[in-house]
């Protein structure tokens, strides 16, 4: 996929409102799901004597104090910095209208937002194709900047008559909302919504299905049509029932649109060989064919989440009012989104509306309810799942550990006996142990192969103690020094239970809970954080590989990725320097290849600020210098692949940075500051090879990496 593409392929989630017209940017916590109530309007406070205009804000705080809708709609707000302090400045030039009303469910259908202001767009790319209506904004009305941080702008739309291109009817006992798009400065959407008739902001009908805040789980942040619009509640106004795109004929509804980006390359339309394309500013194409979502599409309640869906096992981070929407009233445009190929003419006898689309499609219906439908199985049962390890013994040197493990199911908190239930016995439970805490490197799990985990059978191990726990003794010892390759192990290990349960139509995986212990410790040291799985899951929801049989625990998945593990092509799989390479497709010069199989734009759409480091790691990991334990990664294993010490090692910040600066540039800077492409263990620990990176890039220093990253900034992306 083009480049130009990746920025619009990544809107995400589905429509959302909310009452009241505050809004602040940059990345001010938007607080609990709306209640649509409007906040009071701080009153900016008088400017510094100094200039202080909205294009110089570095932080903006917008108010939309009222709406009269008369021979004029006149908009009524007010502008200040973080500070409070009344911006000047504003002009016409800087605002964008729109302008919407909220149309209430009938005859099967949903509540939605019609805006009032509207194009006729005509195809350029296609021009045998009819020309289509699309929502759009207002930018020319006047603006009158009153010198104390307040504005009004009056329309020059008469919303009460709407004729052409598509006639609108006023209605305004109905909720109506007002949203703006503020650029040349910090890009702002405050909304406002309303019902005319009555002047009422409190107790009025909404349409809050899903939050900026969801979306900006995986988008960081949402940031479309050039980073100007960043709020959900500003894209609904536009992205409404009957917005077309004219060269591809493409409903650009935000249910519509959302979903099929979200399908990508799995829609209907697409594995049977018709690309998914948008036409956008200036006739660009934004193929979404190859697109990638990167969980179960299936999972519906990830973007929006009611309180029917609240404890389902992938929830969005805000549940609203309507967040249940997508189950309890279905429709065409929304489920053909996602299924395009049904052809509702003839589907269930022919259907030429919605009124009859609960009739089948709820609890009580021949075709079940959607959201039994949408059940996620396997992950639904996970919760049915707990393998906890309450103890590990003989763990020094030279033994071999005897650890003991219950496997229940906590919802009924009843014991499995994986002896014989066949859903075990058809399935697999092995115990896998990792050393050291400080750095994992497994060296001497195994004396002719890789280092991975050293692993045991559970099934065929483990002896039933009788009280709902097994006992098992590891297949390997803890190394003592005496075997290939000669290095005893210590400080402290991982236990650690991977695996799968048989279920009638396939495996229920379940979460990997680690157990550290000591080896020759005083007491158990667990591994340092650098991320979270907690955080991998806002955009993969559960994070499950090889099979399903390694799931959601980020030390586990470091435990065998670690740096001291490369693959026969001569490519590090370690954790940080493979995940930073994976996701950093879109900014490599050469994809990341892992056994043949490349890491490129075509395959990883990131969907965030890849600059934002603090996405992914918990509090400043990702800071220099790294932590003394921190190992340079082996890019290959040498002729001994049990023994290390003939290992080609790139030294450990560099393996960090390579990760995403691949560029003969950036390579050549880092030799300049003693990064080493090609060092062993021995000349990192004699010195030879010592990076001197932290000089600059060091927290504080001229080029920290907060800095340069942009993260100190307060437009920054998850500051």
């Amino acid at each position: 996929m083009k480049k130009a593409g990746l920025i619009l392929s990544f809107m995400l989630m589905l429509s959302s409102c909310g009452g009241g017209g505050g809004s602040s940017a940059p990345d001010v916590d938007p607080g609990p799901p709306p209640s649509n109530q409007a906040p009071p309007p701080a009153t900016p406070e008088p400017a510094p004597d100094q200039l202080n205009t909205y294009t110089e804000a570095v932080e903006v705080q917008v108010n939309i104090t009222g709406v009269e809708i008369g021979e004029t709609t006149q908009i009524h707000l007010t502008l200040a910095d973080g500070d409070n302090f009344a911006l000047t400045g504003l002009t016409s030039g800087n605002v964008r209208i729109h302008i919407a009303k909220l149309i209430p469910a009938a005859n099967g259908d949903s509540t939605r937002w019609q805006s009032y202001i509207n194009r006729q767009k005509t195809p350029n790319v296609n021009p045998q194709n009819p020309p289509a209506i699309q929502a759009t904004s207002e930018r020319g009305g006047e603006l009158v900047d009153h010198g104390d941080g307040s504005y009004t702008y009056t329309m020059a739309t008469d919303i009460r008559n709407v004729t052409e291109p598509l006639a609108v009817i006023y209605e305004p006992s109905l909720t109506h909302r007002v949203a703006i798009q503020f650029s040349g400065g910090v890009p702002v959407n405050p909304v406002y919504d309303w019902v005319p008739m009555t002047g009422a902001t409190a107790g009025i009908e909404t349409r809050n299905i899903a939050t900026t805040e969801t979306c900006n789980t995986c988008h960081n942040p949402l940031a479309i049509h050039g980073g100007g619009r960043i709020e959900q509640d500003m894209c609904v106004v536009c992205h409404n029932l009957g917005t077309t795109e004219p060269n591809s004929l493409e409903e650009m509804d935000m249910a519509a649109m959302t979903h099929r980006i979200h399908m990508g390359k799995d829609l209907p339309s697409v594995i049977a060989g018709d690309p998914y394309i948008v036409w956008g500013y200036r006739d660009s194409s934004h193929d979404y064919s190859d697109l990638v979502y990167p969980q179960d599409v299936i999972s519906c309640a990830k973007c929006h989440t009611g309180s029917a869906t609240a404890d389902a096992p992938i929830t969005a981070v805000s549940v609203t009012s309507d967040g249940d929407n997508w189950h309890e009233v279905p429709t065409m445009a929304a489920c053909g989104s996602c299924h395009d190929d049904l052809n509702f003419s003839t589907h269930a006898g022919g259907q030429t509306d919605n009124s009859g689309c609960q009739s089948c499609h709820s609890a009580s219906g021949i075709a079940g309810s959607v959201i039994g439908n949408h059940r996620n199985d396997a992950i639904e049962d996970m919760a049915e799942i707990s393998v906890a390890i309450t103890s590990v013994q003989n763990a020094a040197p030279g033994q071999q550990p005897m650890v003991t493990f219950s496997v229940t199911n906590p919802k009924d908190d009843t014991a499995y006996d994986i002896l014989t239930d066949s859903r075990w016995t058809d399935g697999r439970l092995r115990l896998a142990l990792a050393w050291n805490t400080d750095e994992f490197t497994n060296t001497g799990a195994s004396t002719t192969g890789k280092p991975y985990y050293a692993r045991t059978d559970a099934l065929t191990s483990a002896i039933d103690n009788g009280d709902g726990t097994y006992t098992m003794t590891s297949d390997v010892a803890i190394p003592d020094g005496t075997q290939p390759p000669f290095r005893a192990a210590s400080g402290s290990g991982l236990a650690i239970f991977e695996g799968r349960m048989k279920a009638d139509d396939g495996y229920v995986p379940f979460v990997q809970e680690p157990y550290y212990f000591a080896i020759d410790d005083a007491t158990a040291q667990p591994r340092r954080q650098v991320v979270s799985a907690e955080k991998c899951n806002a955009c993969h929801g559960v994070m499950k590989f090889h099979g399903d049989l390694r799931t959601n625990t980020e030390v586990g998945c470091q435990a065998c990725h670690h740096p001291r593990l490369a693959t026969d092509a001569g490519e590090s799989i370690e954790m940080r320097r493979m995940t930073h390479g994976i996701h950093a497709a879109a900014v490599r010069d050469n994809p990341l290849v892992i056994r043949g199989e490349p890491f490129d734009t075509d395959v990883v759409h990131f969907p965030g600020e890849i600059a934002d480091c603090r996405t992914c790691h918990v509090d400043d990991s990702f800071q220099l210098p790294l932590a003394d334990t921190v190992l340079g990664v082996t890019v290959d294993m040498g002729s001994d692949v049990v023994d290390p010490a003939d290992d080609t090692i790139v030294t450990a910040q560099t393996s960090t940075c390579t990760g995403c600066h691949d560029d003969d540039l950036a390579r050549a800077h880092m030799e300049q500051n003693g990064a080493d492409f090609e060092a062993t263990e021995a000349s990192i620990e004699s010195g030879v090879s010592t990076e001197t990176c932290e000089i600059c890039h060091g927290e504080g220093r001229s080029a920290d990496v907060t800095e340069v990253h942009g993260l100190n900034n307060p437009s920054a992306p998850g500051h």
